[in-house]
């Protein structure tokens, strides 16, 4: 039998080259100032830069001078056949935030050490793209007198910034209510929390936090939160997130037993963008832990004291409505609801406010 091939499959063969060709050349090139290439294709070209997806290190952003770009030959279009026209293949989707940016190497070091720059070449320097931080400051005052006078003051503020694939967010809560002079809420919070994309969709984040409460007599409640979330919506209107992990937590109230524990977690977040002025803001979280907690004192009203070892378990609910009133002033409207199995008083397990604050975004 001859090795050769016949002629109809070499004529097979050939008209498979020919179709594969053609994809492997239309890929554009990103051509640096020391020579070297990157293979990928153009996004934009906007306010004398190019945005680029390199196949290798994601979206990049290089001013124009900098860079040549090498345009890969025009395509033949498709030919027709009895079917109709082929299906042409869908643009891939990029993030609205490029992950990294290509700056001239020979820029001032107050350029780029805010940036933390991660690979350093003879005339450019790739880093990652930095956003200025951003967030809000909120104020809420009320004073109410029907058959007694209750008066509510709540102070929130975030901040967050973008650094490449990583997402920083610090948060800081405080409330305080009292009902004829009498204090009926004193609580307070820090959060901070690092989210790192791994990839378009999946991504890790650690989550410290501190609160306390008088009125619960919740003394300190720290959490190291360490979870694995995933991205089931991610457009310019809604962010649908998903995940779970794993919580260290030191607990000291009165009345309940105090020290270091161990949680599973389970969270949700989600944000929707009505329209240009209102967006709703929503997020979830489920803590549990396998080991209970001792429960031991007296209870106001109550006739027997208390002395249990009860499941230690809680769950948080979040919800806001902000409408914008200009382009930095918002009202907000917050609902919050937090059950905690540990505190001692059953009546104080449970916890909720609805309130009303001005914004002021930055």
């Amino acid at each position: 039998m001859s090795r050769l091939l016949s002629l109809p499959n070499a004529l097979v063969l050939a008209a498979l080259l020919a179709a594969a060709a053609p994809n492997a050349l239309r890929a554009s090139q990103l051509v640096l100032a020391n020579g070297d290439r990157l293979t990928g294709h153009v996004i934009k070209r906007e306010d004398g830069k190019i945005y680029f997806h390199s196949d290798v290190l994601g979206d990049i952003v290089a001013p124009d001078n900098a860079v040549t770009i090498v345009e890969p030959p025009p395509a033949s279009p498709p030919s027709e056949s009895l079917a109709g026209l082929p299906p042409q293949p869908a643009k891939p989707a990029h993030a609205a935030t490029p992950v990294a940016v290509i700056a001239p190497a020979h820029a001032g070091w107050w350029d780029w050490w805010p940036s933390l720059p991660w690979v350093t070449r003879p005339f450019l320097v790739l880093r990652p793209v930095v956003t200025k931080w951003s967030g809000k400051i909120e104020f809420g005052y009320g004073n109410e007198l029907t058959t007694a006078r209750t008066v509510t003051t709540t102070l929130r503020a975030d901040a967050e910034r973008k650094v490449g694939p990583d997402d920083i967010l610090f948060k800081g809560l405080y409330l305080y209510g009292s009902t004829n002079r009498q204090p009926t809420t004193d609580q307070d919070e820090i959060d901070f929390r690092w989210r790192h994309d791994t990839s378009e969709r999946w991504f890790t984040q650690a989550i410290s936090s501190y609160s306390s409460d008088k009125i619960r007599l919740i003394n300190t409640d720290f959490e190291q939160t360490a979870d694995l979330g995933y991205k089931i919506i991610a457009d310019a209107r809604q962010t649908l997130n998903l995940g779970g992990g794993a919580v260290v937590q030191y607990f000291d109230a009165t009345g309940v037993e105090k020290g270091a524990d161990y949680l599973g977690n389970a969270f949700q977040d989600y944000t929707y963008k009505i329209n240009g002025r209102y967006t709703f803001l929503e997020d979830v979280a489920l803590q549990y832990s396998p080991e209970k907690r001792g429960r031991s004192g007296v209870v106001a009203d109550q006739a027997a004291p208390i002395k249990t070892r009860s499941e230690n378990f809680d769950y948080r609910v979040h919800a806001t409505l902000q409408g914008k009133v200009t382009n930095h002033l918002s009202l907000n409207l917050h609902f919050e609801y937090e059950y905690n199995n540990a505190v001692l008083d059953p009546r104080a397990r449970a916890d909720q406010h609805i309130l009303t604050t001005l914004g002021y975004g930055f």
